[in-house]
């Protein structure tokens, strides 16, 4: 069966979308731009505040067609100036064929997804989905009044050490799982300049930990009981930026089936030294009763040093550029780039007709499949507003 291209509009061209602030072309503009190679997209828009937004934009695009030998174009939006409103101008512009992916500062999740559902577009949103419970709970139920598609990029449940979690608590191997740690840290680039804009809106386990509660969940089945964090002020804070250096959460979790409660601690941080190795610091390591799963999802074994960049440890697996195994043309691919695609050709299929959003659900992290990891995020802020106390995670059903 021949499938007409869909469109797409992304709202937002940030570090992830472009790689804006950074030598890189992010992870969204690159899968859009391959999928368009391969006939499944078309019309690409781009929705941001600012005319020189979509300046920026322009350059990066022409990067990417040089490297990978595209000729991908895009349609942006503001036309001039500045309006932090011109994702409405371009959803009108998108057409029937369509489906939106967001990647914008966390407050404004909820107002732009909102405005894709009430259109019928399937939306993609980055994590966490929104702040709190509630927004997230209203967009689960505008979406499924209007029978709309969403979906999360949620994009670490791509990666394969993850899914090897999964099928090692599936099968048993680990027995009863009784607690978790994670640890998870960024360069002060993020947070001092990338980010500035909003930083202080946000937090480090908002941003950054969220990927691993979701994991949690995904791989382990855990329902959220109560959390408990701790934050840090000093080095952002002598430089007139209000947020934490460092968040470190408790959660404890019900196991179903299990009268034993499992534990994870979370310690995150976004104030790594710019001169570390890799952007990201991450592992994740699970304990059980029968057996022990430990990930280093920093260092995959791909080290490199160059008079030019200095020691890069590189992970291969999240969104790298590759040539060919022909030699005659570049590509990008990882588990980035697979969920981006993941939803395009799941968006495709919706709009064809093939699929609908319930056979979607128990496949993909959903909207409503984030209400608990939402949940968790803001019992989390709660508990750092409330001088640590423990705070129970709303249900979040």
């Amino acid at each position: 069966m021949t499938h007409a291209p869909i469109d797409v509009l992304l709202v937002g061209a940030g570090m992830h979308v472009s790689g804006r602030g950074t030598n890189g072309y992010g992870t969204v503009l690159p899968a859009v731009v391959q999928a368009h190679r391969d006939g499944l997209v078309g019309r690409v828009l781009v929705a941001v505040t600012s005319a020189a937004s979509i300046q920026a934009v322009h350059e990066k695009m022409a990067g990417l067609n040089s490297l990978l030998a595209t000729t991908a174009a895009f349609e942006g939006f503001p036309r001039g100036g500045q309006n932090p409103l011109a994702y409405q101008d371009a959803l009108a512009a998108l057409g029937k064929r369509g489906c939106v992916i967001i990647v914008v500062p966390d407050g404004l999740h909820f107002p732009t997804a909102q405005a894709a559902i009430e259109r019928g577009y399937p939306v993609m949103v980055t994590k966490p989905l929104t702040p709190t419970l509630a927004e997230a709970q209203e967009l689960v139920r505008l979406a499924g009044e209007r029978d709309v598609y969403g979906v999360v990029d949620f994009h670490k449940r791509w990666d394969l050490p993850n899914l090897k979690l999964r099928e090692a608590v599936e099968t048993g191997r680990l027995g009863k799982p009784l607690f978790s740690v994670v640890e998870y840290s960024q360069r002060r680039v993020i947070p001092e300049k990338i980010f500035r804009s909003w930083v202080e809106q946000a937090n480090s386990f908002q941003y950054l930990a969220v990927h691993y509660v979701d994991i949690l969940i995904f791989a382990l089945g855990v329902i959220p009981r109560r959390a408990m964090a701790v934050g840090q002020y000093g080095y952002l804070k002598g430089r007139s930026i209000n947020t934490y250096d460092s968040v470190q959460a408790l959660i404890e979790w019900d196991i179903p089936g299990s009268d034993v409660p499992f534990l994870s601690t979370f310690l995150t941080h976004w104030v790594d030294p710019n001169t570390t190795s890799a952007l990201s610091y991450q592992s994740l390591k699970v304990f059980g009763t029968a057996g022990r799963f430990e990930s280093d999802q920093r260092d995959r074994g791909l080290h490199m040093v160059t008079e030019a960049d200095g020691i890069e440890v590189i992970n291969p697996y999240f969104t790298q550029m590759y040539p060919s195994p022909q030699g005659s043309c570049r590509e990008y691919k990882g588990y980035g780039i697979d969920s981006i695609r993941a939803f395009l050709e799941d968006a495709r299929g919706l709009l064809d007709g093939e699929i609908t959003p319930g056979e979607l659900e128990s496949l993909r992290p959903t909207f409503r499949q984030a209400l608990r990891s939402t949940a968790v995020v803001e019992a989390v802020n709660q508990s750092l507003r409330s001088k640590s106390e423990w705070v129970p995670v709303r249900a979040a059903e």
